[in-house]
C-alpha cells in the first residue's frame, strides 16, 4: 500500500510521468506490431494457401485411412478428398489424354474454382458455388474442339458418360501439377467408380485436403498423424508447393519480427533513460527515508513494488492502445485491399505484456538499483557522491534483454546474433571514434561564431554524457536505417522475382510441323516470346558406368539441344559448343546445382534412357541458370544434332498482355493439340499477396519510427534540467536568446551528425549480416545513406533539442533557475 501511495504521489508531482509514458509507448508499439504481425502473418498464410486449395494436403498413391478422417472430424477440421489421374477421354472416334480431378463436396477448402458458360470468351469468369453435379463435368475450353463437342454434350471417361456442363477456367491448386499432360477435367468423386479407370497399379494421386480456422489446431492434428504415415504419404504445404512464394512470405515474416524487436529495443532504451532521470530525482527522497529509519531492503521493496504496479497498469493501457491502433490500421488495410485480416492468437498479447516486463526489469530496474545505497547524510551534504550503476553495465544488461527479446519474438538465433553484433559495433565505434570526433569538432570550430564555440564547449564538458547520448542516437538511427533499407531491398527483390513483363503463358507439346506457323502467329502480334526449344523426355541412369539411385534420377527430365546460350544461362565451367572441339561422344551441358548434388564433373560420361533406347554423352560444361525468369530452362542441354534420332516436341514461353488474350483463343482453336499453361492468373494472385506483404511492412515501419522518435525525445530530455540551468545563467548574465537557442541547436546538431555517421557504419554491418545469413538476398552497399545519415541525424536531433529547450527563452531567468534547482 505504501508503494502504491508513493507511486500516486510521484505521478501527481510529475516525476514518474516520463517513465510511465515511455513504458506505455513501449507496450503500445510492441503490442501493435506483435498483434498486427500475428494477424497479417495468419492472413497471408491463409491467402497463399488459396494456391494450394487447403492449409495442408496429404498426398499418397493410395487412399488414406478412414479413421484419420474421423479423428479430423472430432477436432473440427475442414476436410475434402480428391483423386487426380491421367486418362483418355473420348467422343466417338475423337480421343484425348486428359488430366482429371475427381473431387467431393467442400472442394476447395481455400480459394475458389472459376468457370464460365462460354468457351473462348473474354467475359470475366464466375466463382463456382459448389462442384460438378453427379453425371456432369467441367472441362477446359480446348477439350471441346479436341473431342468435337459443345457444352451440354456428353463424352466418355472410361466406362462412364459425363455431360460437359461448364468451361473450367481456374482452380486453386492448378499450379501444383501444371506440367501434367492434356486438358483438365473436373468431375464429381461419386462418378469415379463408374468410370472403372482406377485399378490396382494405376498411377493415381490421392489427395486429402485439410484446413482449420486456427493453424494450431491443424498442427496438433498433424503431430498426431505423423507417426502413422508411411513412406507412401507426403504432407504438402505452401512452402513445398510454391517455394518462391513461401520464401517471400518467410522474408516478410522475418522483417515483421525484426521490426517488432527493433520496436521493443527502441522503447526499452527510452524506458532506461526515463528510469535514470527518475532515479536521479529520487536521491534526496531516499536519503530522507533512510534518515527516518528505513532500511535498504525496505527502500528496495518500495521501489520494486512501484515498478511492478507501474508495469501492470502501463501494460494494460499499452496493450489497449496497441489493440486500438492495430485495429485502425487493419480497418484501413481491409478497406483499401478488400482484405479481412484473421483474428490474432493469444500468444501475441502474452508477448506484448511480457515484453513490457522485460523492458522494465532490464532497462529500468538497473537505473534504480543504486537508490537503496544512498547514504542518509546525502540529505544534508548534497555534494556527497552516490555509487550509481555504471552505464556500461546497463548497456550489457540491455544487450542481454535484446537477445532474450529477439529469441522470444523470432526464435531465430541468426537474427539475434546479427542484431547484437551490430549493437556492439555501434558501442565500440562510438567509444573509439566518439572522443576523436568530439576533439576534431573542437579544432574545426576554432575561430567560429560564439554559438558553435559554446556548443562544442558544452560537449567537451559533458564528454561522458555526450558519448552515452551518441550511443543512444546512433542505435536509434541505425535501427531505423536498417528497417528502411531491408524493406526497400525486400520489395525490389520480390519485384525482380516476378516482373510485370514476365512470361505468363507456356506452350508445350508443339508438333515439329507446327513450329513455324506458331512462331509466325506469335510474331505477327509482336509478343515477347522465347525461342521454341525441342524437348524429349529421358532419364539419367548411369554416371561413369555407375548406376545411381538418388531421388533426382528416379524421374524423367526434359532434354533439349541448342547452339545458342539463353540470356539467363551462364557457363561457369568448361566450354560451350562454339569453343568445344568435339569428342567421341556427343556433348552435354549440365546445370551446376544438379551436378553438385549428383557429383557430376567435367569429362564424366552420362548414360540416358530415352523411350527405351540408351545413349551416352560427355559433360562439356556446367551452367548456372535463373529459374525465376519464367523462361524454358533445362537441366541437360545437348549439342545440336545429338538427339536427332528421337521424336521431339517443342516448348516456349511468352508474355501475353491482357489486351491480347483473345490471341490465345485463336491459337488453341487452330492448334488444339498444344498444351497451354496459363500462369497469368496465378501471377496475379501471387502479386496480390506480395502487395499485401509490402503494405503490411510499410505500416509496421511507421509504428517502429514512432518508437525511434520516442527514444530521441527521451535522450534529449535526460539532460534538460542541466541545460535549463546553464541557459538560465547565460540569460541572467545578459546572453541573447539567439545565443542560448543557437548553442543548444548546434550542440544537438553535432551529436546528431556524428551519431548519423556512426549509425550508417553500424547499419551496414547489420545489413550485411541480415542480407547474407537471415534474408538470403544479395548484399548491396548503400552509398546514399552515407550522405543522408549524418545530414538527417543533425537536422532531426538538432530540431528536437531546440524545441525541447524553447521554454528557456520564454521564461524569466529567475524562474528557470528556481525550477532547475
Amino acid at each position: 500500500m505504501l508503494a502504491a501511495r508513493l507511486l500516486w504521489r510521484n505521478w501527481r508531482s510529475g516525476e514518474v510521468r516520463l517513465l510511465s509514458i515511455a513504458l506505455v509507448m513501449a507496450v503500445m508499439v510492441v503490442s501493435a506490431i506483435a498483434i498486427f504481425t500475428d494477424r497479417l502473418e495468419a492472413t497471408l498464410v491463409q491467402q497463399s494457401n488459396n494456391l494450394l486449395g487447403a492449409d495442408r494436403v496429404v498426398r499418397a498413391s493410395q487412399p488414406h485411412d478412414p479413421a484419420w478422417a474421423e479423428e479430423a472430424g472430432e477436432r473440427d477440421l475442414q476436410q475434402s478428398r480428391l483423386v487426380e489421374f491421367s486418362s483418355m477421354v473420348y467422343r466417338g472416334d475423337e480421343m484425348h489424354l486428359a488430366s482429371i480431378k475427381a473431387v467431393d463436396e467442400g472442394y476447395p477448402l481455400r480459394g475458389v474454382v472459376e468457370t464460365t458458360d462460354q468457351p473462348w470468351t473474354t467475359k470475366p469468369p464466375e466463382e463456382a458455388t459448389g462442384i460438378p453435379a453427379p453425371g456432369e463435368a467441367w472441362v477446359d475450353a480446348r477439350m471441346l474442339p479436341l473431342l468435337g463437342i459443345e457444352l451440354g454434350d456428353t463424352f466418355g471417361v472410361g466406362e462412364a458418360e459425363l455431360v460437359a456442363s461448364r468451361v473450367l477456367v481456374r482452380q486453386p491448386d492448378g499450379a501444383s501439377s501444371i506440367f501434367m499432360t492434356g486438358g483438365r477435367v473436373l468431375m464429381n468423386l461419386q462418378d469415379l467408380p463408374a468410370t472403372r479407370v482406377v485399378q490396382p497399379g494405376s498411377r493415381v494421386s490421392y489427395q486429402w485436403l485439410l484446413a482449420a480456422d486456427r493453424l494450431a489446431d491443424l498442427e496438433g492434428f498433424l503431430t498426431w498423424l505423423e507417426p502413422q504415415l508411411t513412406d507412401h504419404y507426403r504432407v504438402v504445404d505452401i512452402e513445398s508447393s510454391q517455394r518462391n512464394l513461401a520464401r517471400t512470405l518467410d522474408r516478410g515474416k522475418q522483417f515483421l519480427l525484426l521490426a517488432a524487436v527493433v520496436g521493443v529495443l527502441l522503447a526499452g532504451v527510452a524506458i532506461g533513460l526515463a528510469a535514470r532521470q527518475f532515479a536521479d530525482r529520487h536521491v534526496d527522497q531516499v536519503a530522507l527515508m533512510k534518515s527516518l529509519g528505513a532500511g535498504s531492503q525496505r527502500i528496495r521493496n518500495l521501489y520494486f513494488g512501484q515498478l511492478i504496479l507501474l508495469s501492470l497498469v502501463a501494460s494494460v493501457i499499452g496493450v489497449g492502445l496497441g489493440e486500438g491502433f492495430q485495429q485502425l490500421v487493419a480497418y484501413g488495410l481491409s478497406n483499401f485491399f478488400a482484405l479481412n485480416l484473421a483474428q490474432p492468437g493469444w500468444l501475441a498479447y502474452v508477448l506484448s505484456v511480457l515484453s513490457g516486463l522485460v523492458c522494465l526489469m532490464f532497462f529500468a530496474l538497473p537505473a534504480l538499483w543504486f537508490l537503496p545505497k544512498v547514504p542518509p547524510l546525502k540529505i544534508l551534504r548534497r555534494e556527497l557522491s552516490v555509487d550509481k550503476v555504471q552505464v556500461w553495465t546497463q548497456v550489457m544488461l540491455a544487450l542481454l534483454a535484446v537477445v532474450l527479446l529477439v529469441v522470444l519474438f523470432s526464435r531465430d538465433w541468426a537474427l539475434a546474433a546479427s542484431v547484437v553484433a551490430a549493437l556492439l559495433v555501434v558501442v565500440v565505434v562510438t567509444a573509439i571514434l566518439g572522443l576523436g570526433l568530439l576533439h576534431l569538432s573542437r579544432k574545426l570550430t576554432t575561430g567560429a561564431s560564439s554559438v558553435w564555440r559554446l556548443a562544442v564547449a558544452n560537449l567537451q564538458r559533458r564528454r561522458g554524457h555526450s558519448l552515452v547520448q551518441m550511443v543512444i542516437f546512433s542505435v536509434a538511427i541505425m535501427l531505423l536505417i536498417t528497417l528502411t533499407v531491408v524493406r526497400t531491398s525486400l520489395i525490389q527483390d520480390w519485384q525482380a522475382q516476378l516482373p510485370e513483363d514476365a512470361p505468363n503463358h507456356f506452350l508445350v507439346n508443339v508438333a515439329p510441323e507446327d513450329v513455324e506457323p506458331v512462331q509466325t502467329m506469335l510474331d505477327r502480334e509482336s509478343l515477347d516470346r522465347q525461342p521454341l526449344y525441342p524437348m524429349v523426355r529421358g532419364r539419367l541412369t548411369h554416371i561413369n558406368e555407375q548406376e545411381k539411385s538418388r531421388e533426382r534420377l528416379n524421374r524423367e527430365a526434359n532434354l533439349t539441344w541448342t547452339d545458342t546460350l539463353a540470356e539467363d544461362n551462364e557457363v561457369v565451367a568448361g566450354q560451350w559448343w562454339d569453343q568445344w572441339s568435339g569428342g567421341e561422344l556427343p556433348g552435354v551441358s549440365v546445370e551446376q546445382e544438379l551436378a553438385g548434388e549428383l557429383g557430376i564433373e567435367l569429362g564424366d560420361t552420362l548414360r540416358f534412357s530415352i523411350g527405351g533406347l540408351t545413349m551416352e554423352a560427355e559433360v562439356t560444361s556446367l551452367r548456372t541458370l535463373d529459374w525465376r525468369s519464367m523462361n524454358p530452362n533445362f537441366f541437360f542441354i545437348f549439342e545440336p544434332g545429338a538427339l536427332d534420332g528421337f521424336s521431339a516436341t517443342y516448348i516456349t514461353s511468352a508474355y501475353v498482355p491482357a489486351s491480347q488474350k483473345t490471341l490465345i483463343n485463336d491459337l488453341m482453336r487452330e492448334y488444339p493439340t498444344i498444351l497451354l499453361i496459363e500462369l497469368d492468373r496465378v501471377f496475379e494472385q501471387i502479386r496480390s499477396i506480395v502487395t499485401q506483404v509490402t503494405k503490411g511492412i510499410q505500416l509496421v515501419l511507421v509504428l517502429t519510427v514512432i518508437g525511434g522518435i520516442l527514444v530521441l525525445l527521451a535522450a534529449v530530455t535526460t539532460s534538460l534540467d542541466a541545460r535549463k540551468q546553464e541557459a538560465g545563467l547565460l540569460r541572467a548574465l545578459g546572453s541573447p536568446r539567439r545565443l542560448v537557442v543557437g548553442s543548444v541547436w548546434a550542440e544537438f546538431s553535432i551529436l546528431g551528425g556524428l551519431s548519423g555517421l556512426i549509425a550508417v557504419l553500424g547499419s551496414e554491418a547489420l545489413l550485411m549480416s541480415l542480407q547474407h545469413f537471415v534474408l538470403e538476398i544479395p548484399i548491396r552497399p548503400h552509398y546514399l545513406f552515407w550522405v543522408l545519415g549524418p545530414i538527417l541525424g543533425a537536422a532531426f536531433v538538432g530540431l528536437l533539442g531546440a524545441l525541447s529547450c524553447r521554454s528557456v527563452v520564454t521564461t524569466p531567468p529567475a524562474v528557470v533557475l528556481r525550477e532547475a534547482a
